[in-house]
């Protein structure tokens, strides 16, 4: 399924749709002041070739949904969870919109708790049937304003405990400019926590484009199950996280 965008630039108002991947190598500075056993993290999400965000000069952000990666860089199943364990960190790749292009996200996909603030967090999610998700644990709520532009690393005071099979997602409460929408469409794929009836805007009017986010919702209630009903080619999510088994 060809996921349909809109962006700040476009006369068209083509929006991004999508939630982003990043792979990276385990910054040091992390390290040093990570929990026990992180020198043994294993980086979820990691690829030998990672693409650099979006914006502002062509600029796609994710919208009010939780997703994943499905394909980074041809490698399936790349936020699978391999063994029981915990993720004790999680990173994003952000680009630095404009602040016309950040006002017109913003105003967009606002939040009555967060506001126009880009923000996003980390979920466990397991499937329980075939689209269906099932969200198990989430992290806190981080506000990505002052980190545009940058490799952003939160390192968790409560270690998400995870089990072999679990999936790593990434939940944008607001909007996220961590997304990458030029890369291969055979190697990179992602999933997203929403209706199959409302994958993309119906045209690319703004009243379309509205509507299209009012009804994309995050998948935030622990313990809810979801219909990840969306599937996006082409694409990545540019986040990763830091999982060390048991």
């Amino acid at each position: 399924m060809t996921d349909t965008h809109i962006g700040a630039r476009s006369p068209r108002l083509r929006l991004a749709v999508a939630l982003c991947v990043l792979a990276a190598a385990v910054a040091a500075a992390w390290l040093a002041g990570s929990p026990a056993g992180a020198s043994k993290a294993k980086i979820l999400g990691h690829t030998k070739h990672t693409p650099k965000p979006d914006c502002p000069k062509s600029c796609f952000v994710i919208t009010r949904v939780t997703g994943f990666q499905t394909r980074a860089d041809g490698k399936k199943l790349p936020f699978k969870i391999p063994a029981d364990g915990h993720i004790v960190a999680w990173a994003t790749d952000l680009s630095k919109p404009k602040k016309p292009q950040r006002k017109f996200f913003g105003a967009l996909a606002k939040d009555d708790k967060w506001g126009q603030d880009p923000t996003a967090r980390i979920s466990i999610v397991k499937r329980v049937k075939k689209h269906d998700y099932k969200l198990k644990k989430q992290s806190p709520t981080q506000v990505l304003k002052s980190s545009m532009g940058d490799k952003a690393y939160f390192t968790l005071n409560d270690p998400l405990r995870v089990q072999k099979g679990d999936v790593l997602a990434l939940t944008t409460p607001t909007w996220s400019p961590n997304f990458n929408h030029g890369v291969s469409r055979e190697k990179n794929k992602w999933r997203a926590s929403r209706s199959r009836k409302n994958c993309s805007p119906k045209n690319q009017t703004l009243n379309a484009v509205k509507d299209f986010v009012r009804k994309s919702k995050p998948h935030q209630k622990v313990g809810s199950p979801r219909s990840y009903g969306c599937n996006y080619n082409g694409e990545r999510l540019l986040y990763w996280g830091y999982f060390v088994p048991s």
